[in-house]
């Protein structure tokens, strides 16, 4: 039989089998999607967690790089060492302490105490040290036994302590100085976790291997073992977060209920499914507009990621307005890449500090005081007995080793040449009438500054290799001239001659173990780390004299 329906009928039907159609789909829909939200949702808080535990990752490695730099500090050693000493006035000491440690503190928003402690004297700066005596000992202990390294501790006040020794740098004697604790807000951590959820509940714990260093987890529950997205804890559901701190090492666990990520989800669902209705056709309108919008941001992220790559400069190109995901994204870039830079930097400047420490493990390898002492005992006793050869080769070797246990590392083209005028006194009384010497040095280059000792072992070895190897007569002529913008030094002398690929030989360790041809080698390398590597020595043999020469930078002043 026919049924003959009226087309408001019709419509109404329509619309009738069109509203019992959305009712299935939206009940299928929440079915499936319940599993998916499960997972969106931790996928989402896990990348929240992770981000928000990052910025505690940079307190935990800012409160490193500050225990690293109470170590090292030349202010904190020389005042530390004082006080140990015994030297001046304790209490302005303390207080010169307290005022840099002030300066410290404050940029640190999480780090609220900072103590410095041998036995029972103590000063610092802040809320106060906050462990017992008995905790404090046994975290000094622990100090101790970590040689001087970082460790860290927790305590039952919310706290975590990074404890390490100052030992004392000077002439490498290492003595305890004092125990070093930065006390860390571990509390004020772990709420701006739930800072952007204020109905959020959380359980967190920080570990640093097998030391727990800070819990909120209750003591009565079991402690979940790995991550999980639906661990049931007490007969309740829990979204489990498991992870590691990059910069720090720290191991992290984060126990969130679920049901408080889905407060008012109910209410949602209903009234997203009564405008769905109501606002299909202005999304679908507004749709393209913020895709167009969104596709241009993430393109103008892109660039700015495409032009850090290349190595170009991210300043002129200006940041992404707002505070959606993608400015985030925009502003841990911006603080990624200056990061990057900041590392970069600082291992430049740990690389300067390198080179310098090997450029003074160079320069100081004969650093004999007792020997000075010695020659001027025998300069006296020669006087009073008118030994007149000894007492002036004394005088001049007196002098040489006074001007090796200085501590200048770099000294003028003219106090180069007394300290050769004092070692070619010593030889001429050992090899008289076989040794003539004579300079060429113009005005604009006698006060340019040069390694210490760069002149004495050129002019010793070309006696040793012609007069004392072959009992030749040699004449030396040390001359110094600018050239562009530096200053060139040459020893030549008659009577002996290089052997062909010294250089070389020198720079690969092919040399004999001669002290005159180590002291060419420590010449050479001394150059190369002052100056880079086109102030290395040079050698030559021309028209009957064996030349070596070398360059630095004409400038006169330290």
């Amino acid at each position: 039989m026919k049924i003959h329906l009226t087309l408001e009928r019709k419509l109404s039907l329509i619309l009738l089998l069109f509203f019992f159609s959305m009712l299935l789909v939206v009940a299928i829909l929440l079915g499936m999607l319940r599993s998916e939200y499960d997972a969106r949702v931790y996928a989402i808080n896990d990348e929240n967690t992770r981000n928000v535990m990052m910025s505690a990752d940079s307190a935990f490695a800012a409160t490193m790089m500050t225990g690293d730099y109470i170590v090292s500090d030349d202010f904190f050693q020389s005042t530390l060492s004082s006080l140990k000493d015994g030297k001046g006035d304790a209490a302005a000491l303390e207080g010169d302490i307290r005022s840099r440690l002030s300066t410290m503190i404050e940029p640190l928003s999480y780090i609220i105490d900072i103590t410095l402690m041998r036995g029972s004297w103590m000063v610092g700066y802040g809320a106060g040290l906050g462990l017992s005596s008995d905790s404090a000992a046994e975290a000094s202990r622990i100090a101790r036994e970590a040689g001087g390294a970082a460790v860290w501790v927790g305590s039952d006040d919310g706290c975590i302590y990074l404890v390490r020794t100052i030992r004392r740098l000077e002439f490498l004697s290492l003595d305890e100085l004092a125990v070093l604790f930065i006390r860390i807000d571990a509390t004020a951590l772990a709420d701006s976790l739930t800072a952007g959820s204020p109905d959020r509940v959380s359980y967190l714990m920080i570990s640093n291997g097998s030391r727990l260093l800070y819990s909120e987890y209750p003591g009565s529950l079991s402690h979940p073992d790995a991550s999980s997205i639906g661990m049931q804890i007490d007969g309740r559901p829990y979204f489990i977060y498991r992870g590691t701190l990059p910069r720090s090492g720290f191991d992290y666990v984060d126990v969130v209920l679920r049901d408080s990520l889905y407060d008012g989800m109910v209410q949602l669902v209903g009234g997203a499914f009564f405008l769905f209705l109501v606002m299909l056709l202005a999304f679908l309108l507004l749709l393209h507009h913020i895709v167009r919008r969104m596709i241009a941001r993430i393109n103008a992220l892109r660039e700015k990621m495409d032009a850090f790559e290349q190595g170009g400069s991210l300043e002129g190109i200006s940041s992404l307005p707002g505070d959606d995901e993608i400015a985030q994204l925009n502003d841990r870039f911006d603080r990624m890449a200056k990061e990057y830079r900041d590392v970069v930097e600082d291992s430049y400047s740990r690389e300067l500090m390198l080179k310098d420490s090997e450029i003074r493990m160079l320069t100081q390898q004969i650093n004999p005081h007792f020997l000075y002492n010695v020659l001027d005992s025998i300069y006296w006793m020669s006087q009073k007995y008118q030994a007149d050869d000894i007492a002036a080769m004394s005088y001049d070797l007196a002098a040489l080793f006074r001007a090796a246990v200085s501590a200048e590392d770099l000294v003028p083209v003219s106090r180069e040449l007394e300290l050769l005028e004092s070692f070619l006194g010593i030889q001429r009384r050992r090899f008289p009438d076989s040794i003539s010497y004579s300079v060429e040095a113009d005005g604009d280059s006698i006060g340019a500054l040069l390694p210490k000792f760069s002149l004495q072992p050129l002019v010793e070895n070309a006696i040793k290799h012609s007069v004392e190897e072959k009992g030749a007569r040699t004449d030396i002529i040390v001359s110094c001239r600018r050239r562009g913008d530096d200053i060139i030094l040459e020893v030549s002398n008659t009577g002996s001659a290089f052997p062909d690929g010294l250089a070389d030989m020198l720079r690969s360790g092919m040399v004999s173990s001669s002290t005159q041809r180590i002291g060419l080698q420590n010449i050479d390398e001394r150059l190369h780390l002052l100056f880079g590597e086109g102030h290395g020595l040079e050698f030559r043999n021309e028209d009957g004299r064996a030349i070596v020469s070398f360059s630095v930078p004409g400038r006169y002043d330290a």
